[in-house]
C-alpha cells in the first residue's frame, strides 16, 4: 500500500488585503499623530513652567541679596537685540542674563560667544523647549533670546527699581483698578525667539526678534497658542496671548497682566 504525504500549501496575503492593511495602518497613525504631537507639545509647556519657575527663584534670591534690587532688562544703551560686546562688561553685568546665571547654576551669557550653537541647543533652561530657530542666529552679531525680562518695569523715570516699589507704586492712573504688585506684574515671559516662529502681533518688527526685553508686542504664543509668564511673586501662569494685546500690538488696559507698574493703562 502506498502513503501518499499530503503537502500544506501556504497561503500569502493578496495585493487587496495588504492594501487593506496598509490603509487601516494609515489610518490609525493620521489619529494618533496629532495626539501625539498635541501632547509633546504639552511636555515642553511644562518645562518652560518648570524654568520659568526656576528663574522666578534665581530673580527673588538675587533680589534678597541685593536689597530687593531688580536686575536691569537690558544693557545700558537701551538695545533691543545688544551685541555680544555689549553683554559682556560693566555695566551690562547688571543684566538678568548675566546676573542671574549663578543662581541657576550655569555659565555667564557671555561665555556663549565662541560656540553660540550651545545656546540653541535642546534642555538648556536659558531657552523655552518650543522655541524653533531658524538657523541664522549663528550668524547674529548677539545672543538671541526666547525668554525675555518685562521691559516696561526700569525706565529713565525708575532707573533703579527695588521689589518693594512694585507693591505700592505711584503709577499714573488704573481706571479699571487692577491690583499692581508683586503678584499681577510681568517679570520673564516667552518672547519670540526668532523669524521662524510665527508673529502674534501682525505687523511686528523681525528686527528685534530674540530680544532679552519685551512686552505686548513681541510675545510668543508658541505653546498651543498660549504663553508662560513667571510674576515677581515667583507664580507662573498661561495665558492666550491674543487677548493680551489689542489689534495693533499695543496693552489693553483689562489685560490681567501688568507690564508698566508705573502706568499700566499705557500702551
Amino acid at each position: 500500500m502506498k502513503f501518499r504525504q499530503a503537502s500544506a500549501r501556504i497561503r500569502g496575503f493578496t495585493l487587496i488585503e495588504l492594501l487593506v492593511v496598509i490603509a487601516i495602518i494609515g489610518i490609525m497613525a493620521g489619529m494618533l499623530l496629532p495626539a501625539l504631537s498635541k501632547a509633546r507639545a504639552q511636555g515642553q509647556s511644562a518645562n518652560c513652567v518648570n524654568s520659568l519657575h526656576q528663574w522666578g527663584l534665581a530673580s527673588t534670591m538675587y533680589m534678597d541679596d541685593n536689597d530687593g534690587l531688580i536686575p536691569l532688562d537690558t544693557e545700558s544703551g537701551g538695545s533691543d537685540t545688544p551685541s555680544w560686546n555689549q553683554i559682556t562688561g560693566p555695566p551690562s553685568t547688571s543684566t538678568w542674563y548675566n546676573v542671574l546665571m549663578p543662581y541657576i547654576q550655569k555659565p555667564p551669557m557671555a561665555s556663549y560667544k565662541p560656540t553660540p550653537a550651545l545656546l540653541y541647543q535642546s534642555g538648556i533652561i536659558q531657552q523655552c523647549p518650543s522655541a524653533k530657530w531658524s538657523g541664522k542666529e549663528l550668524l547674529a552679531a548677539g545672543p538671541k533670546f526666547s525668554y525675555a525680562y518685562n521691559s516696561q518695569i526700569i525706565d529713565s523715570g525708575h532707573p533703579t527699581v527695588r521689589l518693594q516699589d512694585l507693591e505700592s507704586p505711584h503709577q499714573g492712573g488704573n481706571v479699571n483698578n487692577r491690583p499692581v504688585n508683586s503678584t499681577t506684574v510681568a517679570m520673564i515671559l516667552d518672547t519670540r525667539a526668532s523669524t521662524a516662529e510665527p508673529r502674534v502681533f501682525p505687523s511686528e518688527n523681525d528686527a528685534k526678534v530674540g530680544s532679552p526685553h519685551c512686552y505686548t508686542k513681541r510675545l510668543s504664543n508658541r505653546h498651543l497658542g498660549r504663553l508662560n509668564i513667571v510674576f515677581f511673586d515667583g507664580s507662573v501662569r498661561s495665558y492666550d496671548a491674543v487677548p493680551l494685546q489689542d489689534g495693533v500690538g499695543q496693552n489693553i488696559p483689562t489685560s490681567p497682566v501688568i507690564w508698566n507698574p508705573w502706568d499700566p493703562d499705557a500702551p
